[in-house]
């Protein structure tokens, strides 16, 4: 078995390099800082439309009351296309009647409407209730690629029609949603 002894002269050859070495690790961090300037503008964007109006159809005078029901055929579909985990404030303005489109006739038809949103248009039931006041509302998640998602409005009710004049009956509906 053989030792080996380091000579002195090895001893003052380690002994700069581990001095240099410590001198600088104690250098200022802020000596050696690299600084980056960026800037970013991110500006949000949402849409809404009108996926399939609300539509009772041509009904007969004195028929009384007609529905549709969620997820019936002539339901009301409004959609919102926004940035995954944006929150958005939704307020939803529904009518209590339908007027007469000729505005010398005073009669009108009762409606009564319900709203419920959801984020897929084929599972409205599952979808959660939506009263007319104002709503926040935080767009989910999108299993699919890309940073969007959807959440769709369903619109649902029933009219009650009674001895009025003939003619078209309507209202609007006003959505309105804001990002914050």
């Amino acid at each position: 078995m053989s030792v080996m002894i380091p000579s002195k002269q090895n001893h003052y050859i380690i002994l700069p390099i581990i001095f240099a070495v410590a001198c600088w690790l104690a250098i200022p961090a802020a000596a050696h800082a690299q600084f980056i300037d960026l800037r970013l503008d991110v500006d949000s964007e949402l849409t809404a439309s009108t996926v399939q109006p609300l539509d009772f159809g041509a009904i007969s005078t004195n028929s009384g009351q007609r529905s549709i029901d969620l997820g019936g055929i002539n339901m009301g579909i409004f959609n919102i296309t926004a940035l995954e985990n944006q929150l958005l404030l939704v307020t939803l303005q529904k009518p209590d009647v339908l007027r007469h489109n000729n505005p010398a006739i005073q009669d009108t038809v009762p409606l009564n409407l319900f709203a419920r949103y959801g984020f897929s248009a084929q599972n409205y039931q599952s979808a959660t209730s939506l009263p007319e006041a104002t709503n926040a509302l935080k767009v989910e998640t999108n299993p699919d690629p890309g940073p969007w998602n959807t959440i769709y409005i369903f619109m649902y009710g029933s009219i009650n029609i009674g001895d009025i004049p003939d003619g078209v009956y309507s209202n609007e509906i006003i959505l309105n949603v804001e990002y914050i």
